[in-house]
């Protein structure tokens, strides 16, 4: 399975209620882009899954699998563990949003 990591970009910058420009500057990157990652024209280098987890404290690429990876391929001990692991993922961008909205005034 492909993990599209730009899926997980977008939904964490729509989660957090900011727009692209306002995500990119953030990261400090163009808007273009972080266009481009989201629609997964291209992907992320290893400084700007950095700068994602210091801005926001989210590992894109765990959290891209967490969404879309499918826990049914997993061996069947690690099914549990995973479900588990996407369920504080859930918890912890629900906190990151309403983290960034009320510094962010929003």
């Amino acid at each position: 399975m492909n993990i599209k990591l730009g899926d997980a970009a977008r939904e964490l910058r729509e989660s957090l209620g900011i727009t692209q420009r306002d995500a990119a500057l953030a990261l400090g990157i163009s808007d273009v882009h972080l266009c481009n990652i989201e629609k997964n024209r291209s992907a992320p280098s290893p400084a700007l899954m950095d700068k994602y987890r210091q801005e926001w404290g989210v590992d894109l690429y765990v959290f891209a699998w967490c969404r879309y990876g499918k826990t049914s391929d997993l061996p069947k001990a690690m099914q549990k563990a995973a479900t588990t692991l996407l369920k504080g993922w859930n918890a912890r961008l629900e906190s990151v949003a309403a983290e960034y909205r009320t510094d962010s005034g929003g």
